[in-house]
């Protein structure tokens, strides 16, 4: 699910909306995420056995969430043998300072598009539309 970011111009917008729209993550990976902060550290198991989905899946939402660094893994070696990873979120302090960088960064990249917003380019983009449709139509 995507977010217009006029929809930020409100008061409803959850911690959990902000990095949803930041990260650009799933409805699922956004429970793995909270399942893995409640229950730190937490091994895939622990996690299926809460969330009642496949492994795959809470897999794949894992992996998303260490791409966009949301999520780190720890090694644990077990008694009988062998090994297992265990997943935690990052410090809430940390977290935040992750975010608000984040968002930092991205603002300033927007400002400067909007201050080399210009007649010229609005044209420009039109002309590019109107050849690639006139394209499809020939």
């Amino acid at each position: 699910m995507s977010f217009p970011l006029s929809s930020f111009d409100s008061d409803d917008i959850t911690c959990f909306d902000i990095v949803r729209a930041l990260f650009g993550l799933s409805e699922n990976e956004l429970e793995v995420l909270a399942c893995i902060n409640h229950n730190k550290p937490v091994d895939v198991k622990g996690i299926t056995e809460i969330i009642r989905k496949d492994r795959a899946s809470i897999v794949r939402s894992i992996q998303r969430l260490m791409d966009v660094g949301a999520v780190k893994k720890e090694k644990t070696s077990l008694e009988r043998g062998g090994y297992k990873y265990l997943y935690y979120t990052l410090p809430i302090i940390e977290f935040r300072d992750k975010l608000k960088e984040l968002v930092s960064r991205i603002s300033a990249r927007m400002e400067k598009g909007i201050m080399e917003l210009s007649e010229e380019k609005c044209n420009e983009m039109y002309l590019e539309v109107v050849d690639k449709y006139s394209k499809l139509i020939l």
